[in-house]
């Protein structure tokens, strides 16, 4: 057995918690499930397909939604893995910004590097995710830790969110606060 695996059975109980998530804030909360979010990739709460794993192409996964209150002002997509062994969930990306009209956000929108000119151009933003990058990290779980669960949270803001740096998760928990008007999730899993 190799040691990464070792590493990942040992750590098969440390997990952060669901109750860290954003969409848990008791602003967001109040709000859950009111946008319908759905990939043409995968079920809510099915595996993730490889491909669009750091185990494939790292290929974000297009995803669709309807719901949104007429009179938000712009979307915030944060994607989370509670299931990281650490204390809180490890977050995989932050986009942020997002016209409200858009009703999808699909792959050939995001790369590694982060959004594409064509998102840069109206207005998105990206925040920092757990390596301190502006960036998505596709699901890369520890192998032998067990199935994770990457939360794809869709939040309606009346507001445009602005910063004077990259934000961080909670620079936008901070500046969201009071401003939620809908939220929603999607669910995939993914295990090595």
């Amino acid at each position: 057995m190799r040691i990464v695996e070792f590493l990942g059975q040992a750590l098969r109980s440390v997990r952060s918690d669901e109750s860290k998530l954003i969409e848990a804030m008791p602003a967001v909360a109040s709000h859950s499930n009111t946008i319908s979010i759905k990939s043409p990739v995968f079920e809510d709460g099915a595996p993730i397909p490889k491909t669009y794993t750091a185990d494939g192409a790292s290929v974000f996964p297009t995803l669709k939604w309807k719901g949104v209150p007429r009179e938000s002002k712009s979307l915030l997509l944060v994607v989370e893995d509670p299931d990281a062994p650490k204390p809180t969930p490890f977050v995989h990306g932050i986009f942020y910004n997002m016209p409200p009209q858009l009703e999808e956000l699909p792959e050939i929108a995001v790369d590694p590097d982060g959004i594409t000119e064509r998102l840069a151009k109206v207005g998105v933003h990206m925040g920092t995710n757990s390596v301190f990058e502006p960036a998505y990290m596709a699901p890369t779980p520890p192998p032998g830790h067990g199935p994770h669960h990457y939360h794809f949270q869709l939040i309606a803001l009346d507001k445009l969110l602005e910063f004077d740096k990259v934000p961080s998760l909670a620079d936008i928990k901070a500046a969201i606060d009071g401003h939620v008007l809908a939220a929603g999730e999607l669910v995939g899993t993914y295990e090595r």
